[in-house]
């Protein structure tokens, strides 16, 4: 049998690949839509090389609006939406399977069959429709009305839409930027929501801060998953961003920038590092926790 941290690496694998299958299209669908808005943008009236702000403007961006909405809920990318549901499944089992590892008689809990359908709802209704229509297509029209009601050149219009929707050296594009927050924030709160049920029931003390890093990566995150081992009665000192990395005793601070607002030593366990976090924390028995770091807390 795997070991409880060989067990939550092939979670935390498998979250993050899960992660990056969905978004390494989504660039290209960009690039897509830009090129397709362009093109409609020609139909609108211009003046002096500025657009009029007229009626017959205004009522051209509601096809604009349906041809971004089409392309972005294509058949192959509502297929992508139903693969990527599939994977809470997956993270059901590789979750049960570490706990398996930590208590042997451990069974799944029957609230996370009712976590993981309603998980996967709000995820696919911010991947679909109202959460596109909401983060990039009423934007896309918003920019569009603007710089027609302020009579912008036409070259400034292309430009704002471009930076918009597509990749730039300063930015993300708009369906990359949602998607992206959206299938990691789902994915790893659902796989954090479900240890801290477990860890509830069990009243555990010990927990493991786990995943990787990446270059923009928080110090918030750096530090912890370098800390590794965290007690129960440190959660709060590490929300306030004092964290004893090297679990010697003395405390480091360390930058909040990025974590939810709400993030305290009760939500510390499914928020973990805010924003496009992609670490989990898991509940450890105590016996698996290094001598010398119990220690101290006992």
């Amino acid at each position: 049998m795997a070991t409880p941290e060989q067990s939550l690496r092939t979670l935390t694998t498998f979250l993050d690949n899960s992660i990056d299958n969905f978004t390494e299209d989504v660039p290209g669908v960009q690039n897509q839509i830009f090129r397709k808005v362009q093109l409609l943008l020609r139909d609108l009236d211009l003046r002096r090389g500025s657009v009029k702000a007229s009626v017959k403007n205004l009522r051209k961006i509601n096809r604009i609006k349906r041809e971004i909405e089409r392309i972005i809920l294509s058949d192959k990318y509502m297929g992508e939406v139903n693969t990527f549901t599939e994977a809470f499944g997956k993270v059901t089992e590789l979750q049960t399977d570490y706990f398996l590892t930590i208590k042997s008689d451990f069974t799944t809990p029957k609230f996370i069959e009712t976590l993981q359908l309603t998980s996967i709802a709000s995820t696919r209704a911010a991947l679909t429709e109202s959460g596109i229509q909401a983060n990039v297509v009423d934007r896309a029209a918003d920019i569009i009305q603007r710089n027609i009601t302020e009579n912008a050149s036409f070259g400034d219009l292309i430009d704002d839409m471009r930076v918009f929707l597509t990749n730039t050296e300063e930015s993300v594009g708009a369906l990359q930027r949602h998607t992206s927050q959206i299938v990691t924030d789902s994915l790893n709160t659902y796989a954090r929501e479900y240890n801290k049920v477990v860890s509830d029931n069990l009243n555990s003390q010990w927990f493991l801060y786990v995943g990787s890093l990446v270059e923009a990566s928080r110090d918030f995150c750096r530090a912890l998953v370098k800390k590794k081992w965290i007690h129960k009665s440190e959660f709060s000192q590490i929300t306030e961003g004092n964290i004893d990395i090297d679990n010697d005793g003395d405390t480091e601070k360390v930058s909040l920038d990025g974590l939810k607002p709400n993030t305290n030593a009760n939500s510390f366990q499914t928020l973990a590092g805010g924003f496009h976090c992609n670490h989990v924390v898991a509940p450890i028995a105590e016996e698996f926790v290094p001598a010398k770091i119990r220690k101290n807390f006992e």
